[in-house]
């Protein structure tokens, strides 16, 4: 689950290619938006990225996201695998090589083999 923003500058930008990247290594990816960015604010934001499939993009329940820690930066991702969430989100926009090394570390830190 990633938690996007269009208040980080490179968030949107980034999200295609860190989508993708994450898809192809095998992990479901689930876009949602950032509660407290008003709807046009978003719709403004994601015609501008050139994205504007990005906005159906439902919104993160914000108290939610709070206690994961998602809202702090934009993209905060979280990694869940055998029912179990990482307690740490994974902030930012990385190189592809990082995010997917980052990814699967978490997923080994949760001690998921194959389940996910």
């Amino acid at each position: 689950m990633t938690v996007l923003s269009p208040r980080m500058p490179y968030a949107l930008k980034e999200w295609p290619r860190m989508k993708a990247a994450a898809e192809s290594a095998g992990f479901l990816v689930i876009g949602l938006r950032d509660p407290r960015v008003p709807d046009g604010e978003w719709a403004a934001a994601v015609q501008a990225a050139g994205q504007p499939e990005l906005i159906q993009l439902p919104k993160i329940d914000e108290t939610y996201a709070a206690t994961l820690g998602a809202l702090n930066h934009a993209p905060a991702s979280l990694v869940t695998c055998c029912g179990k969430t990482h307690p740490w989100p994974i902030l930012g926009v990385m190189p592809t090589a990082t995010w997917l090394t980052v990814l699967r570390a978490r997923v080994a830190q949760l001690g998921c083999s194959g389940c996910c």
